[in-house]
């Protein structure tokens, strides 16, 4: 939303926006002169005349200012239907989609495009959540929930996983995989994982091509972990789609975890499928450092660093496990679930994969959006992993000074407001870089 409230100023439109409490986002809005109003109140939408009122997923039917506009005749509209408005602006829209990743691979093309000299206007994923370019590319993240990435048709769709998620508005799996092949069909080319097996459906109009580690039309061979965690490979493309076949050694990420190899062969293949130029591709990955809430050193308490993740589904916990256990000793991985819908329907695949952890803590779940569910709440998980609670930021930061000493890292993982980090600004005993 805020990228999209940015990208409007840009282009001259009067644009002012409300949340419930302020954050780096509200104040970086602020300062471009687009007035943040804290709080949901019907009196927002009374201070300058309104055409549109722009909502996401996240708003609920008996939002004040939602049932202000309505009573006044003004225009709802969701996030996803001004996004593929704004998309239509542009000659060629890339839309990366997937249960996972979508961020980090969408921020790797937008880097590549840029390193290549296109001038890619790119919509989240990269570091303050849009780069404003020509009205020649258009490279935004396609989000799945609601269905909402189907308001978009691509030129080209990049499609990291599919993965059971959403269940509050997908009957099961099987439905979001025909959801995900509704959103292939309306891309000329469809860019997707050769090992993901629940992509293995997917086609796109025209082409389909894959990437994946150690097969695919673009894979990657000799991988090789780095000492800080990054990673080194060979680059090896299909000659029969690509016209020749070549293999480019040394690759670079310098950002851990092997996801984000897989990530950056998504980005690769994206910009194979458009010639840009290989060195430039090299050059962009490794010099690329990541985005916010994506394993990102945030700060730390003495030696001990915080570290932000946004990782929210079992699948994507495991990734920042497994991750973890290869960069640190001792780690502490605070979690806050976030919906109590999602922590219901994947219970089983929770309690899997946060048992794993050594030393965890379970933070009050974000709602987001729904009423309390009991037995689908933070309290509810962490009494069946006999682990800690704790229910308040005072409380959380009190507890991480006590024990960041005992630590090599501290990782704070959720989509929530804690992982934001802005809990830890006003306290006296953490350092920022």
């Amino acid at each position: 939303m805020s990228a999209l409230a940015k990208l409007l100023r840009q282009q001259g439109r009067l644009v002012a926006g409300s949340d419930v409490v302020a954050s780096a986002i509200t104040r970086e809005l602020s300062a471009l002169g687009i007035p943040v109003y804290l709080g949901h109140s019907a009196e927002n939408l009374q201070h300058e005349p309104v055409d549109y009122l722009v909502i996401n997923g996240a708003i609920s039917d008996d939002n004040p200012e939602l049932l202000y506009a309505q009573k006044k005749g003004i225009k709802v509209i969701y996030r996803e239907t001004l996004l593929a408005q704004i998309a239509r602006k542009y000659q060629r829209v890339i839309a990366v989609a997937g249960c996972h990743g979508k961020s980090s691979t969408t921020a790797m093309i937008g880097a590549i495009f840029q390193q290549a000299g296109q001038q890619p206007t790119v919509h989240n994923g990269v570091q303050n959540n849009l780069v404003i370019g020509s009205k020649q590319w258009f490279i935004t993240e396609a989000c799945e929930f609601r269905k909402s990435f189907l308001k978009l048709k691509p030129s080209i769709a990049v499609v990291t996983n599919v993965d059971a998620d959403h269940l509050d508005c997908y009957r099961d799996l099987d439905d979001i995989k025909k959801c995900f092949l509704q959103f292939a069909q309306q891309s000329n080319i469809l860019i997707k994982s050769a090992t993901d097996p629940n992509s293995f459906h997917l086609r796109g109009k025209q082409q389909t091509i894959t990437f994946g580690i150690d097969y695919g039309d673009v894979h990657a061979k000799n991988l090789k972990q780095l000492p800080q965690g990054g990673y080194q490979f060979d680059l090896v493309v299909n000659p029969k789609i690509f016209g020749t076949y070549y293999a480019i050694p040394n690759f670079l990420i310098q950002i851990p975890g092997i996801h984000n190899v897989v990530n950056a062969l998504g980005a690769i293949t994206c910009a194979l499928v458009q010639h840009l130029d290989l060195f430039a591709i090299r050059k962009a990955l490794a010099e690329y450092k990541g985005i916010a809430r994506r394993f990102q050193l945030f700060a730390k308490v003495g030696a001990t660093p915080i570290i932000l993740d946004y990782a929210h589904h079992p699948r994507e916990l495991l990734t920042t496990i497994q991750t973890a256990e290869n960069l640190y000793a001792r780690y502490l991985i605070v979690f806050q679930p976030h919906t109590y819908t999602r922590t219901l329907s994947l219970w089983d695949d929770f309690l899997q994969v946060l048992g794993r952890v050594p030393n965890l803590v379970l933070f009050k779940t974000y709602a987001a959006r729904g009423k309390t569910i009991i037995g689908g709440r933070a309290l509810d998980l962490s009494r069946a992993l006999k682990v800690k609670y704790i229910a308040t930021t005072e409380k959380l930061a009190e507890y991480l000074h006590e024990q960041a000493g005992n630590y090599d890292a501290i990782i704070l993982c959720g989509a929530g407001d804690v992982v934001s980090g802005e809990f830890l600004r006003n306290t006296s005993f953490v350092t920022f870089d």
